[in-house]
């Protein structure tokens, strides 16, 4: 954030980062006989995880007009499910998630305070202000990690570490 209270701008950063971090460790470490698999179609990684990205997508530009669901895949935005098939391979969701995270960084870094205490008007009902989507992005996303590790728990297989901030 320029013209900014560093305290917020560091927080709001460090917390994305972490967020972005266990996406990534997801990604990359969810074995590849799990990825487009499993007994609750809703709970696939692969389904989940494309979810948060295209959803942390859809709400960081500043301006939505014109959005187009699955459009990086030429996916029918009209589906009720995307076909497994369909679905990014690991590889492919990982460049995905370093775009989007490049992307949420570089708009957080140009925010000013005044700009994160405007009114949302866009989203209303991601809060009152923009601080508010901010924080709805990043609850989201906790939200489907937490489905992500149960179902990972479920499976018998190894969960992503939650991670916290160093010092």
């Amino acid at each position: 954030m320029s013209g900014k209270d560093e305290r917020l701008a560091g927080t709001l950063e460090e917390e994305y980062q972490l967020m972005f971090g266990m996406y990534e460790e997801a990604i990359t470490q969810i074995p590849e006989s799990h990825w487009i698999s499993g007994e609750i179609d809703y709970l696939i990684p692969a389904r989940l995880i494309f979810h948060t990205i295209e959803s942390t997508d859809f709400y960081t530009p500043n301006n939505q007009t014109g959005y187009v669901w699955e459009k990086r895949y030429d996916i029918d935005p009209e589906m009720d499910e995307i076909p497994l098939d369909k679905l990014p391979n690991q590889q492919q969701m990982l460049e995905y998630h370093h775009d989007v995270q490049k992307k949420v960084m570089d708009w957080l870094d140009r925010l000013t305070m005044d700009e994160v205490l405007v009114s949302e008007e866009r989203f209303p009902w991601t809060g009152s202000t923009l601080l508010g989507r901010i924080m709805y992005i990043l609850a989201h996303n906790r939200q489907h990690f937490g489905e992500l590790n149960a179902e990972l728990r479920r499976r018998d297989s190894p969960r992503i570490k939650w991670r916290v901030i160093k010092k």
